[in-house]
């Protein structure tokens, strides 16, 4: 395992130890759960072997230009200033078009399924009417399962595989809240990771209002994947606006 992504899982560890202890301390709890719809573009390159033994590429974004289906959902429960959070996110896109390759172009039919996974820790290091700040520290999965049909016009087929792929990272980052007043608020978050992949991260930006049962949030969520050579794709990146409704209770 790499050097960094055994410090990072120290590090959930630690927040782990420190996040039970709250929670044996007090008998107060908040959960909040999120549902997002999200109109992203993907982004990538895919690799597969042809019928002579090389590779192809495909950009991901010369084929597909929007997510046929995404569905994004978080639960967030809280403790005095310790934060449990897990973020799911399921893709389904596919489409076809036309694509240069070595052999000449070819109609590419590429179909990407896939879950991102993200379970993790916080601790808010601020906490007032103004603003919340936080520090946060998890693992993030990421499944990938990759169809591709290539044929050339003169209808030779170059290849017509299914592959998969798994990859588990730690991450550590930022989130929190800046409050306008009891209704407006801007909520922001950021990390990095690293363990499967060579690195990863995630964005997110936006403004939202507070309801008493809970909030309504607007905006930009970007995520990136840096692979290595060996893998289905050498990057992945979907990013986009959102709209979401959470629920407290």
């Amino acid at each position: 395992m790499k050097k960094s992504s055994l410090i990072l899982l120290c590090f959930v560890s630690l927040l782990l130890c420190g996040y039970d202890a709250a929670l044996a301390r007090s008998g107060g709890w908040e959960n909040m759960v999120k549902i997002y719809g999200w109109y992203a573009g993907i982004d990538g390159t895919a690799r597969f072997p042809d019928a002579s033994g090389g590779n192809i590429e495909v950009e991901a974004s010369d084929v597909i230009d929007n997510l046929e289906f995404a569905m994004m959902a978080q639960y967030e429960g809280g403790i005095d200033r310790w934060r449990m959070i897990v973020d799911v996110v399921y893709l389904d896109v596919g489409s076809s078009g036309d694509v240069d390759t070595r052999a000449g172009l070819a109609n590419v039919d590429l179909g990407i399924i896939s879950w991102l996974v993200n379970a993790g820790v916080g601790y808010d290091f601020v906490q007032s009417d103004k603003a919340v700040a936080g520090l946060v520290g998890g693992v993030r999965y990421l499944s990938l399962d990759i169809d591709v049909d290539a044929t050339l016009q003169s209808g030779l087929r170059l290849t017509n595989p299914s592959r998969s792929e798994s990859i588990t990272d730690g991450f550590v980052g930022f989130k929190g809240q800046v409050m306008f007043n009891d209704h407006w608020f801007l909520p922001y978050y950021a990390d990095i990771g690293t363990g499967g992949s060579d690195y990863s991260y995630q964005l997110f930006a936006g403004i939202g209002y507070k309801f008493g049962w809970g909030n309504i949030e607007l905006g930009y969520r970007h995520i990136y994947f840096e692979l290595d050579d060996g893998k289905v794709m050498d990057s992945l990146q979907v990013s986009g606006p959102l709209l979401g409704v959470g629920f407290r209770f």
